[in-house]
């Protein structure tokens, strides 16, 4: 069973992953790119997060049981939150129209959110039928959430400027 930094790490995850999610819907209602420029935030540190708790409950099931992977509920859930989200990176790579990509990309969040309470489900009826409890995350939520807070304002100012870049080059290119 994956530990409490596993835990932690994943609702940071799922947290970042709602506020991307409400960022995408933001963005498709205004067309205010700080909207997107915050979904794309969330969404990188909240991949980051997962990625961190899969290594962690990965770790944790090795020196448990001695296997790297055992496709437990919990690590085969947040792995497929995993690869749900990271083809929003791709899509944001594969499109050079700034509006037509944040477009898609907000229709891909807010597709993969939905896979979220699917998950929850899911585990929650996985540990139901093998009457195994879960470990809670307990003290380590706060300050894994508290990281990411911190490192997703950080790359939304980065992406903020880059965009301001990219306007003036379009712009210098125009005339």
């Amino acid at each position: 069973m994956p530990g409490t930094l596993f835990d932690a790490s994943v609702w940071a995850a799922l947290l970042a992953a709602v506020v991307a999610a409400v960022a995408s819907i933001l963005f498709l209602r205004t067309r205010n790119f700080l909207y997107d420029s915050l979904a794309l935030a969330a969404t990188e540190i909240g991949l980051l997060l997962l990625a961190a708790g899969i290594v962690a409950g990965t770790v944790a099931i090795r020196l448990a049981g001695g296997l790297w992977w055992t496709w437990n509920a919990h690590l085969t859930a947040a792995l497929v939150c995993w690869l749900l989200y990271a083809p929003y990176l791709m899509l944001r790579n594969a499109i050079e129209e700034p509006s037509r990509r944040a477009a898609s990309a907000a229709a891909a969040s807010i597709f993969a959110i939905f896979d979220v309470p699917i998950i929850a489900v899911a585990v929650n009826w996985w540990l139901a039928r093998h009457a195994v409890a879960p470990v809670p995350a307990g003290w380590m939520i706060l300050p894994v959430v508290l990281i990411g807070a911190v490192l997703a304002w950080i790359r939304l100012r980065q992406e903020q400027r880059r965009r301001a870049q990219d306007a003036e080059r379009r712009t210098a290119q125009e005339i």
